[in-house]
């Protein structure tokens, strides 16, 4: 995809001047975009509007191809026990270009041992194994990796991992060049050492980044069946002084059933602050609302109570139906709840109607994989079923067709749980392809998106490093209007199973040439607006 750098801010960009074309005052009225400032834009002076209709031409179904082998994953094998592998799709280096990360540990397979890895992206659709050379190998020598999360966590401007692991987490601060050290004592992170009685199979560690205070910098919540009892901590991010345990202050809890198994910070009520949710194994599940930097228990004001789910695993959001807010979907050992988002506080259980049910969910991810404008959904299986998509028909009520994506065959059924997911766009053609690992010991597997997709366009944001030492991307919103349609994502740090998606956003534009105006929103209200973006690019815009 073309690559363009915008890092100016609310100006008219000099000579091309600002576009006098009408565009809606805000995202659905709501207050969180009531001030962003759409007359006094960037204007890139790009094609925008409809494909005429003569060169209109559908998209093809979602076709998800097996390219492990052809990228040089194919004596890559995960592991752990049930509950113990974690992948993310990050750029460690700087390139632009999504490099893999994978966290693993003990075995369920007898006679196998497993190495946490980082897979670097040459930029030729291929990845090479640094783990060695990089650090992290010995980094997390002797340790089970359960999850790993990637944000500039000290605010130096590069992404750094944040690694759910025992006997403690770790932090590894980057470098800035695929490199890593071992921050974890220097920053004070890491959280309780787990009860040794606790560690083994069937036990999880699941880890997300936010920032919780709106201070600029990223906190850190882990959840985990492993402390000296099933718990949650967070530890608060104090800059230069590293972090502080925040726990009691912060209001974090968990269901009494314990052993957490999906944990997200996520704007659920549009107040642009980070809520967080956290699902635990044998259905408890806590819904906590950001009051000004203490967490409140909403689960039952949120109807949340009221959605039947047996085994949750993963979550993660989207806007399924372009009403402006956040709405939710749990993998489940069992039916896998949608849950749509009232805009009132509320949510309302869709599955049924909306035909996504599915059996049997690890990892998942919304991603429009066919580029028409509306958010799909990926979901892996556990055992030897096949991974779920479902399309969304963008259709009021919302509604999705299912089709399944064969995967490699598992070394042992009665191990492979588990299934992580992480989302990117490893070899920029725009579209968004998908990483899942088992913990039977085979290999990680990379499903390349070669959908055909007509005549729809693209469009990914990717948010710079700005001037200041803030928490960077993680947190921001982004927004993409074609005509009367307007999309938005937010940039999240840990979501999925155990997992992390590519930090950016990626929009399918439908039959539109190019977007009529594209805008930020990060956290401390800072803004960046352009209008009139083309189609196919990979647009970079820094925080001013």
């Amino acid at each position: 995809m073309a690559r363009l750098t915008i890092a100016q801010s609310l100006a008219c960009a000099g000579a091309m001047g600002c576009s006098p074309d009408p565009l809606p005052p805000d995202l659905g009225g709501d207050a969180l975009w009531a001030g962003l400032d759409l007359d006094a834009a960037v204007d890139l002076g790009e094609p925008s509007g409809p494909v005429p209709p003569a060169e209109q031409r559908p998209a093809g179904p979602i076709t998800l191809v097996d390219v492990s082998e052809a990228a040089g994953l194919g004596a890559i094998a995960s592991g752990g026990n049930t509950h113990g592998v974690g992948v993310a799709f990050t750029d460690v280096d700087g390139d632009d270009w999504a490099d893999i990360v994978v966290v693993s540990g003990r075995s369920n397979v007898t006679g196998q041992t497993f190495t946490s890895r980082l897979l670097h992206n040459q930029g030729d659709g291929t990845f090479v194994d640094v783990s060695e050379t990089s650090g992290l190998a010995a980094a997390l020598a002797g340790r089970d990796g359960y999850s790993v999360a990637a944000g500039d966590l000290d605010g130096d401007g590069v992404l750094d991992l944040y690694v759910g692991a025992q006997p403690t987490d770790v932090l590894l601060r980057g470098q800035g060049d695929g490199t890593f050290v071992d921050a974890t004592a220097a920053l004070g992170a890491g959280g309780p050492a787990s009860d040794p009685g606790l560690v083994g199979d069937g036990k999880s560690k699941v880890v997300s980044l936010g920032d919780l205070d709106d201070d600029g910098d990223l906190d850190i919540v882990s959840a985990s069946s492993t402390l000296p009892a099933p718990g949650a901590y967070l530890l608060r991010n104090d800059g230069p002084a590293g972090f502080t345990d925040a726990t009691a202050q912060s209001g974090v809890v968990i269901h009494p059933t314990g052993n957490p198994c999906a944990v997200m910070w996520s704007d659920y009520d549009t107040d642009g602050d980070r809520d967080l949710w956290i699902w635990n194994d044998r259905g408890g599940k806590v819904l906590l609302r950001n009051d000004g930097g203490r967490l409140v228990d909403v689960t039952a004001a949120a109807g949340l109570q009221e959605v039947s789910i047996g085994n949750p695993m993963g979550i993660d959001a989207a806007d399924i139906d372009h009403d402006g807010d956040l709405d939710y979907y749990v993998s489940n050992i069992g039916n896998n709840p949608l849950l749509r988002n009232n805009g009132d506080g509320t949510f309302v259980d869709i599955t049924r109607l909306a035909g996504t049910g599915g059996h049997y969910g690890w990892g998942l991810g919304f991603a429009d994989f066919d580029g028409d404008g509306w958010a799909d959904i990926f979901v892996a299986q556990e055992d030897d079923r096949p991974e779920l998509v479902f399309r969304n028909l963008g259709r009021d009520p919302p509604a999705f067709s299912g089709l399944e994506v064969p995967h490699p065959p598992v070394l042992d059924s009665r191990a492979a749980h588990n299934v992580a997911v992480a989302l990117a766009d490893y070899d920029h053609d725009g579209r968004t392809d998908v990483l899942t690992a088992r913990t039977d010991g085979s290999r990680i597997t990379l499903y390349r998106n070669e959908t055909d997709q007509g005549s729809h366009g693209r469009l990914d944001v990717v948010l710079a490093p700005g001037p200041a030492p803030v928490a960077g991307d993680v947190g921001a919103r982004v927004a993409v209007a074609t005509g009367a349609l307007v999309q938005f994502l937010d940039v999240t740090a840990g979501s999925s199973r155990a997992s992390q998606h590519e930090l950016s956003a990626r929009f399918g534009l439908g039959q539109a040439r190019g977007a009529d105006w594209v805008g930020v929103l990060w956290p401390d209200g800072q803004q960046v607006v352009v209008r009139h973006a083309g189609a196919g690019q990979r647009l970079r815009l820094s925080r001013p």
